[in-house]
């Protein structure tokens, strides 16, 4: 039996479901370069779901379209899409169980955000839900998900063996990984990316598979 010490999570596509709200919004931004170029933009993204916003501008303009994006050039397509996509991740529904599941292991160890979204950005959206209380704290980009882990365990004297984070991106698991922390894979289906590119993960697709699998650890 594990005696867990923390649960760290990523946000979309585990605690919400707004992974298709960002998609949509890469696709809108990208859709005056043509179809082509739209449809290469949101493959990647599906692909990379846990690859910051401010990498995916750089690598969509250098291999899709030929061109060197600035920092100032970054920084405004990223206003440009937080823009777009607050509101609706703000409005976004839970994915199944995962309220219930905060709220019932409240108290028994801490909880951490790490996600690729810009922290202010994060922060706000987790205001605006009204789960900000849930978190220890509450970690995003710019720093990479494996950085932001890695400072989770140092700063708070964490076990990894003892800590599960809950992710549903290739770049979740790999932050796990590097850090000796045990995962679980939240995955709606068996066609998901992180399953094609991780075929034995171990996953659940909602936090009330994840409450019985827990009983049992």
């Amino acid at each position: 039996m594990t005696k867990w010490q923390a649960f760290i999570f990523d946000f979309d596509g585990v605690l919400a479901d707004s992974v298709e709200v960002k998609t949509r919004a890469f696709a809108n931004l990208y859709e005056p370069y043509g179809q082509d170029v739209v449809d290469q933009v949101v493959a990647h993204h599906r692909k990379n779901g846990g690859m910051n916003r401010y990498d995916k501008f750089r690598h969509y303009h250098e291999a899709f379209l030929g061109l060197s994006l600035s920092s100032s050039d970054v920084d405004d397509l990223a206003q440009k899409f937080s823009r777009v996509v607050i509101d609706e991740v703000v409005a976004s529904p839970e994915i199944p169980g995962a309220g219930h599941f905060l709220e019932a292991n409240r108290g028994n160890f801490p909880y951490f955000l790490n996600s690729a979204t810009p922290e202010d950005e994060l922060r706000e959206i987790v205001t605006r839900r009204s789960m900000g209380s849930y978190f220890t704290e509450i970690l995003g980009a710019p720093r990479s998900k494996a950085d932001n882990l890695g400072s989770i365990l140092t700063k708070y004297h964490l076990q990894p063996n003892c800590c599960l984070f809950f992710g549903d991106a290739e770049s979740d698991y790999h932050a796990a990984m590097i850090h000796g922390v045990q995962f679980m894979g939240l995955i709606p289906d068996d066609d998901a990316p992180l399953l094609v590119a991780v075929p034995d993960v171990r996953w659940k697709r909602n936090f009330y598979e994840v409450e019985a699998w827990l009983k049992g650890h």
